[in-house]
């Protein structure tokens, strides 16, 4: 398809050179449109084998899951991807709100930003929500998760790393 490609660009040089007025103009449109196509497909996304990953959070169901499928990591190694996984709440209510928030906030995204350091340029930080939002707090739990997410995305980008964001679950 390549060979095609380059061909096609050949031949709408010939024919931008032999055109002119109305002609020209539609020839010029079909070459831009065939450069930008061009564009497009020299982006293809190479995907590096994630050997490595540190899982944090293996005390809840989630992270025992992710760890049993994932490669282990030596502590102080450099990674190819951290999972961190998110606070579950405990409790309904104010209090499971507030304990999902603190738990979070105080541990999880200190160690985002501490170990984000770990991971090879281009590898994966990656953010798992344990469980759902406590019942009458979901849409705090919503606005919340959008900040955590948002800080996924900063640190990833400050560390060269790719967010991956894995949201949580409607129901309990």
């Amino acid at each position: 398809m390549a060979e095609a490609v380059e061909g096609g660009a050949a031949l709408a040089w010939r024919v931008l050179a032999t055109l002119e007025g109305g002609s020209l103009l539609l020839a010029s449109s079909a070459l831009l449109v065939y450069s930008v196509r061009n564009k497009i497909t020299k982006k293809t996304r190479t995907w590096k084998d994630i050997r490595r990953v540190l899982v944090t959070n293996t005390t809840n169901l989630l992270g025992r899951a992710i760890k049993t499928k994932t490669g282990r990591a030596r502590l102080g190694a450099i990674v190819d991807a951290i999972v961190i996984v998110g606070a579950e709440p405990k409790t309904d209510g104010l209090d499971g709100m507030a304990t999902l928030v603190t738990e979070d906030v105080y541990d999880n995204l200190k160690l985002l930003e501490s170990l984000s350091r770990r991971v090879r340029g281009g590898g994966r930080l990656a953010w798992a929500c344990a469980g759902a939002a406590p019942r009458p707090y979901s849409c705090a739990g919503a606005a919340f998760d959008t900040v955590l997410r948002a800080s996924l995305q900063h640190v990833a980008k400050m560390s060269q790393c790719e967010p991956i964001w894995v949201g949580r679950c409607g129901a309990r």
